[in-house]
């Protein structure tokens, strides 16, 4: 596994199939996340807020195999722009790219890539909204609250 500098990876994530996993610097993963690389691998940018009880699924059996395995359509990887926000119970499946600073809502299963500074929530996700394109943050590993 590759990991940056200040990424932080809270209690209780399970990180499947480490030797494809990347995570950038920054990045933080919340409580009790599944990050499933083993078939397809994910990159995790920098900067990225992934929040608890998220699933990430680089494989999926195929209902109509015989076997019920996971065939070559139903694995690819997963890919997360830097600064995306991955709200909590967000499902994300194989062949998806998350672009950077996209924000997914909560609960949210995403099933088709994500553009940049868009916003997605719903089941399966659908465009809501656009975010600000003008993100300077950047996480370090140390836990604080902001106030303005």
């Amino acid at each position: 596994m590759k990991i940056g500098k200040g990424a932080v990876v809270y209690f209780g994530a399970e990180l499947r199939g480490s030797w494809n996993l990347i995570i950038d610097k920054g990045t933080i993963i919340g409580d009790n996340a599944i990050l499933d690389a083993r078939r397809g691998g994910i990159v995790i940018g920098k900067n990225v807020n992934i929040g608890s009880e998220v699933h990430l699924w680089t494989d999926q059996h195929d209902y109509n195999d015989p076997y019920f395995r996971a065939t070559k359509s139903k694995v690819g990887p997963i890919i997360i722009g830097d600064r995306a926000w991955i709200g909590p119970r967000v499902t994300i499946l194989h062949n998806v790219h998350i672009g950077e600073g996209a924000v997914i809502a909560a609960g949210a299963v995403v099933t088709k890539d994500v553009e940049p500074f868009t916003v997605v929530g719903g089941i399966p996700a659908k465009k809501i909204a656009e975010r600000n394109h003008n993100l300077m943050y950047e996480f370090d590993g140390k836990t604080r609250t902001m106030f303005y």
